[in-house]
């Protein structure tokens, strides 16, 4: 069996280790074609979530007011720039996901020239293969966030170095147009994530466990460019961190947090039953089966060692940041992370022979097992909010109101259907889930309600939205019921409940 799928892979990608130009540029071709594929499949369908609209209403602004938002929040403002300008073309959904689309797919070429540079072309088109078909990949390409950026300007920071150092090492002389690209690549990641620091020193520990220090101090000055052409963000930093301290949602990392990490570089999650089972069971063989083979193949890794450090340096500073500070450690944060780690698969698929091509068998068939689930995927945070909504639209009368329980549902909702008017409560004071500033609400023009009787006001019918979810949470809690609807209950009869999956409207009348 696997020396048939490896006959069958090798006969995909069995290329001659000298590829012509035109060779080459084909298959990269075809697999950025099934990339676009993959990431167009109900592009314009998958529902959003809060981050996606949130994301909407600030970009939509002024520049002006998008650098005031974002002050108030925990990430820079350069992808919130490129949205503003993308959406005066279009504010459909699938046409604002587009963006995100073509930063990743820019991200799948820089990983093949990445990998090429350091492991040999085929090596390269097995990486651009595993990005490809990526579940999270293609997960954040149809996200409405800065990660596809932050991975494209790391991406483009580690190729730029690692060709700034080739040519040095051929030519005897300094590349200084590959070294101002780093430095861009380097400035744009800064002005993209508050967390991109992490990545942009892993080549700073790459070089020091080489003991390569002339390299070390070019990079260091490199790095000091960076550091000045950021500093007008660096100042407003220190605010954000206190923000994240107050109000940041993740718990410090354990086993399970670090398991869930490793599974979402190969699978979609969540998964249910079996599925869950089997692809937990297919993520940890390829995980552990990678590293098994890198460390046999270790005397002879050359230059791809380089990957490897970028695939773990982010994760595990992240994790220890997570016990100094407040929790950090999340997946997305070190995204370019699964690209390294293609990329160290690749490098196996093009030299290990068999278990290569069954490692790179693996990964693809661990996605497109998975894949369907995420294109289905309609619940929390991800509910029916378009169909609510517009249900909504139609039902809404003059004297009634519609209430979200909270700004997770409101959002998404008023992106779907801005003319009527909805009101949702303010977070609690102080919460983990208080994470909407009030100068991200200024900036925005979008105000929660103090508390939820000024919210309905003197309304005859009340529309109420919760999710399933935030009920069963005070169940779980031991109280009675969610305290908004007892307060409705004891002021209005209920006469109507709708549910769109794990989302409900519930109609109060007076």
């Amino acid at each position: 069996m696997g020396g048939e799928t490896a006959k069958i892979l090798d006969g995909i990608f069995g290329l001659p280790i000298a590829l012509t130009m035109r060779r080459k540029y084909v298959f990269l071709l075809g697999i950025l074609l099934l990339a676009l594929a993959l990431r167009c499949i109900a592009l314009g369908q998958r529902s959003i979530q809060y981050d996606d609209a949130f994301s909407f209403f600030l970009a939509e602004r002024s520049l002006t007011e998008i650098v005031q938002g974002t002050a108030a929040d925990t990430m820079p403002p350069l992808y919130y720039f490129l949205l503003h300008f993308w959406l005066q073309i279009s504010p459909e959904l699938w046409f604002l996901r587009l963006l995100s689309v073509l930063l990743t797919l820019i991200s799948v070429v820089l990983l093949y020239g990445l990998v090429s540079e350091l492991a040999g072309q085929k090596a390269g088109l097995w990486a651009a293969l595993f990005a490809a078909v990526s579940p999270m990949q293609i997960y954040h390409a149809q996200d409405l966030r800065m990660y596809a950026l932050l991975e494209l300007c790391q991406l483009g920071y580690a190729f730029c170095l690692v060709k700034a150092w080739k040519v040095e090492e051929i030519n005897r002389k300094a590349s200084p147009g590959w070294w101002t690209g780093a430095v861009l690549f380097g400035v744009a990641a800064m002005y993209t994530h508050n967390l991109a620091i992490f990545g942009l020193i892993v080549p700073n520990v790459f070089l020091l466990f080489k003991r390569d220090w002339r390299r070390q101090k070019q990079l260091i000055l490199a790095q000091a460019g960076i550091g000045l052409l950021a500093l007008p963000w660096l100042w407003l930093i220190p605010g954000q961190i206190a923000k994240v301290q107050q109000a940041f949602w993740t718990l410090r990392p354990g086993l399970v947090e670090i398991v869930q990490a490793v599974l979402m570089w190969f699978i979609n999650l969540p998964l249910s039953g079996v599925w869950m089972t089997v692809g937990a069971i297919f993520s940890l063989q390829i995980f552990v089966l990678v590293l098994f083979e890198l460390w046999r193949g270790r005397k002879s890794a050359g230059h791809s060692s380089f990957l490897l450090f970028w695939a773990f340096v982010p994760p595990l500073l992240l994790f220890v940041l997570s016990y100094i500070l407040r929790p950090v450690f999340v997946p997305r944060g070190f995204i370019v992370s699964a690209m390294a780690f293609y990329g160290l698969a690749g490098t196996l698929a093009a030299r290990r022979g068999v278990i290569g091509k069954w490692i790179g068998g693996m990964i693809v068939l661990a996605a497109a097992m998975t894949l369907p689930f995420f294109y289905s995927f309609a619940e929390f945070p991800r509910s029916p909010f378009k169909a609510a909504s517009l249900d909504l639209e139609q039902r809404l009368a003059p004297g009634e109101v519609i209430v979200h329980d909270n700004k997770l549902s409101f959002f998404p909702s008023h992106y779907f259907t801005p003319a009527i008017p909805q009101h949702f409560l303010a977070d609690e004071p102080g919460s983990s889930n208080d994470t909407y500033a009030p100068a991200s609400q200024q900036a925005m023009q979008i105000f929660p309600d103090a508390d939820l009787e000024t919210a309905v006001g003197d309304a005859r019918v009340v529309y109420y939205v919760v999710f399933d979810k935030a009920i069963n949470e005070y169940w779980t809690a031991g109280e009675e019921d969610h305290p908004s609807l007892i307060w409705l209950r004891e002021r209005f009869r209920e006469t109507d409940v709708r549910t769109y999956n794990d989302l409900q409207v519930i109609r109060y009348e007076r």
